[in-house]
Protein backbone atom coordinates (compact mmCIF):
# COMPACT_ATOMS: atom_id res chain seq x y z
CA UNK A 1 0.00 0.00 0.00
CA UNK A 2 1.18 3.32 -1.35
CA UNK A 3 1.01 6.60 0.51
CA UNK A 4 0.12 8.89 -2.30
CA UNK A 5 1.84 12.37 -3.00
CA UNK A 6 -1.33 14.46 -1.72
CA UNK A 7 -1.48 12.35 1.39
CA UNK A 8 1.93 13.61 2.11
CA UNK A 9 1.21 17.18 1.33
CA UNK A 10 -1.03 17.11 3.89
CA UNK A 11 0.58 15.23 6.61
CA UNK A 12 3.48 17.43 5.81
CA UNK A 13 1.20 20.48 6.13
CA UNK A 14 -0.95 19.78 9.43
CA UNK A 15 2.57 18.67 10.96
CA UNK A 16 3.67 22.56 10.45
CA UNK A 17 0.45 23.82 12.42
CA UNK A 18 1.40 22.37 16.02
CA UNK A 19 4.82 21.60 17.01
CA UNK A 20 3.71 21.73 20.67
CA UNK A 21 2.80 25.15 23.40
CA UNK A 22 4.24 27.82 22.62
CA UNK A 23 4.28 29.19 26.12
CA UNK A 24 4.96 26.69 29.06
CA UNK A 25 4.70 29.05 31.66
CA UNK A 26 2.19 27.23 33.27
CA UNK A 27 2.46 23.78 32.21
CA UNK A 28 6.08 23.05 32.72
CA UNK A 29 6.18 23.19 36.48
CA UNK A 30 3.09 20.23 36.20
CA UNK A 31 6.05 17.30 36.96
CA UNK A 32 6.45 18.15 40.34
CA UNK A 33 3.99 20.85 41.46
CA UNK A 34 3.55 19.14 44.53
CA UNK A 35 7.67 18.32 45.16
CA UNK A 36 7.24 15.00 46.05
CA UNK A 37 9.23 13.90 42.87
CA UNK A 38 12.11 16.40 43.16
CA UNK A 39 15.34 15.32 42.96
CA UNK A 40 17.75 16.28 45.80
CA UNK A 41 17.26 18.80 48.64
CA UNK A 42 14.18 22.16 47.44
CA UNK A 43 13.22 24.69 48.38
CA UNK A 44 10.12 22.81 50.50
CA UNK A 45 12.63 21.30 52.44
CA UNK A 46 14.87 22.17 55.29
CA UNK A 47 18.46 22.55 53.79
CA UNK A 48 20.28 22.78 57.47
CA UNK A 49 18.20 19.92 58.36
CA UNK A 50 19.57 18.27 55.44
CA UNK A 51 23.23 18.84 56.17
CA UNK A 52 22.75 18.05 60.34
CA UNK A 53 21.38 15.07 59.24
CA UNK A 54 23.87 14.29 56.75
CA UNK A 55 26.54 15.27 59.03
CA UNK A 56 24.89 12.63 61.93
CA UNK A 57 24.79 9.36 59.26
CA UNK A 58 28.41 10.54 58.29
CA UNK A 59 29.76 10.43 62.05
CA UNK A 60 27.34 7.45 63.20
CA UNK A 61 28.43 5.02 60.30
CA UNK A 62 32.08 6.22 59.11
CA UNK A 63 31.88 5.21 55.31
CA UNK A 64 35.03 4.47 54.04
CA UNK A 65 35.33 4.85 50.14
CA UNK A 66 33.47 6.99 47.23
CA UNK A 67 30.44 4.24 47.32
CA UNK A 68 29.97 4.19 51.12
CA UNK A 69 29.85 7.99 51.32
CA UNK A 70 27.57 8.11 48.16
CA UNK A 71 25.19 5.41 49.67
CA UNK A 72 25.49 8.22 53.06
CA UNK A 73 24.19 10.57 51.08
CA UNK A 74 21.54 8.51 49.33
CA UNK A 75 20.14 8.12 52.92
CA UNK A 76 20.36 11.39 53.95
CA UNK A 77 18.14 12.57 50.94
CA UNK A 78 15.31 9.57 51.44
CA UNK A 79 15.09 10.65 54.92
CA UNK A 80 14.47 14.27 53.11
CA UNK A 81 12.00 12.92 50.83
CA UNK A 82 10.02 10.82 53.92
CA UNK A 83 10.13 14.53 55.83
CA UNK A 84 8.78 16.14 52.58
CA UNK A 85 5.76 13.59 52.29
CA UNK A 86 4.44 13.24 56.18
CA UNK A 87 4.53 17.24 55.53
CA UNK A 88 2.83 17.37 52.45
CA UNK A 89 0.17 14.65 54.03
CA UNK A 90 -0.32 16.69 56.90
CA UNK A 91 -0.60 20.22 54.65
CA UNK A 92 -3.19 18.03 52.59
CA UNK A 93 -5.10 16.76 55.48
CA UNK A 94 -5.53 20.25 57.13
CA UNK A 95 -6.76 21.74 53.77
CA UNK A 96 -9.28 18.81 53.72
CA UNK A 97 -10.45 19.52 57.58
CA UNK A 98 -9.86 23.82 57.19
CA UNK A 99 -10.56 24.48 53.37
CA UNK A 100 -9.55 27.73 52.57
CA UNK A 101 -12.16 30.04 51.78
CA UNK A 102 -11.00 32.76 49.82
CA UNK A 103 -7.63 32.92 47.94
CA UNK A 104 -5.07 30.36 46.40
CA UNK A 105 -4.99 27.17 48.14
CA UNK A 106 -1.86 25.09 49.20
CA UNK A 107 -2.06 23.68 45.63
CA UNK A 108 -2.33 20.49 46.01
CA UNK A 109 -5.61 20.50 44.84
CA UNK A 110 -7.57 17.48 43.68
CA UNK A 111 -5.01 16.33 41.37
CA UNK A 112 -2.79 15.18 44.50
CA UNK A 113 -4.79 12.84 46.73
CA UNK A 114 -3.60 11.41 49.66
CA UNK A 115 -2.86 7.99 48.40
CA UNK A 116 -1.07 9.26 46.04
CA UNK A 117 1.23 11.48 49.58
CA UNK A 118 1.12 7.60 51.15
CA UNK A 119 2.31 5.96 47.88
CA UNK A 120 5.40 8.18 47.62
CA UNK A 121 5.95 8.15 51.65
CA UNK A 122 5.77 4.99 51.38
CA UNK A 123 8.72 4.62 48.24
CA UNK A 124 10.89 6.76 49.75
CA UNK A 125 10.85 4.40 53.13
CA UNK A 126 11.61 1.80 51.27
CA UNK A 127 14.46 3.66 49.27
CA UNK A 128 15.97 4.42 52.94
CA UNK A 129 15.75 1.33 53.91
CA UNK A 130 17.12 -0.33 50.59
CA UNK A 131 20.27 2.01 51.14
CA UNK A 132 20.87 1.18 54.78
CA UNK A 133 20.89 -1.93 54.11
CA UNK A 134 23.13 -1.79 51.05
CA UNK A 135 25.52 0.18 53.35
CA UNK A 136 25.74 -2.26 56.24
CA UNK A 137 26.03 -5.01 53.80
CA UNK A 138 29.10 -2.99 52.34
CA UNK A 139 30.50 -2.11 56.37
CA UNK A 140 30.54 -5.75 57.04
CA UNK A 141 32.27 -6.86 53.68
CA UNK A 142 34.86 -4.36 54.22
CA UNK A 143 35.49 -5.57 57.87
CA UNK A 144 35.89 -9.03 56.74
CA UNK A 145 32.73 -10.62 57.52
CA UNK A 146 31.19 -12.84 55.54
CA UNK A 147 27.94 -11.33 53.85
CA UNK A 148 25.38 -13.61 52.02
CA UNK A 149 24.76 -12.12 48.97
CA UNK A 150 21.22 -9.81 48.43
CA UNK A 151 18.19 -12.06 48.39
CA UNK A 152 15.38 -10.87 46.39
CA UNK A 153 11.36 -12.66 47.42
CA UNK A 154 9.26 -12.28 44.46
CA UNK A 155 5.78 -12.64 46.41
CA UNK A 156 2.35 -12.88 44.73
CA UNK A 157 -0.61 -13.20 46.42
CA UNK A 158 -3.57 -14.74 44.06
CA UNK A 159 -7.54 -15.13 45.42
CA UNK A 160 -9.01 -17.97 44.13
CA UNK A 161 -12.70 -16.14 43.26
CA UNK A 162 -13.90 -19.57 41.72
CA UNK A 163 -13.57 -21.65 44.56
CA UNK A 164 -15.26 -18.60 47.07
CA UNK A 165 -18.19 -18.22 44.61
CA UNK A 166 -18.84 -22.08 44.83
CA UNK A 167 -18.40 -21.85 48.26
CA UNK A 168 -20.89 -18.68 49.09
CA UNK A 169 -23.33 -20.95 47.07
CA UNK A 170 -23.47 -23.63 49.44
CA UNK A 171 -25.30 -23.63 52.31
CA UNK A 172 -23.00 -23.28 55.50
CA UNK A 173 -22.58 -26.82 56.50
CA UNK A 174 -21.79 -27.78 53.16
CA UNK A 175 -19.74 -24.92 52.55
CA UNK A 176 -18.01 -25.65 55.29
CA UNK A 177 -17.34 -29.17 54.56
CA UNK A 178 -16.35 -28.22 50.76
CA UNK A 179 -14.34 -25.71 52.18
CA UNK A 180 -12.68 -28.28 54.35
CA UNK A 181 -12.05 -31.20 51.15
CA UNK A 182 -10.00 -28.45 49.67
CA UNK A 183 -7.12 -27.73 51.54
Amino acid sequence: MQISEKKIAANRTNGRKSQGPTDTALTRHNATKHGLLAEGVTELDDAEGYHSTLARLMEETSPVGTIEVFLVKSAALEMVRCNRAARLEAEYITSILNPVTRGPGLGLGDELLEGEILRYATTSARGFFRVIHELERRQRMRRGENVPPPVTVDLSVHADTAMDTVVSSLPESKALEGHEAGK
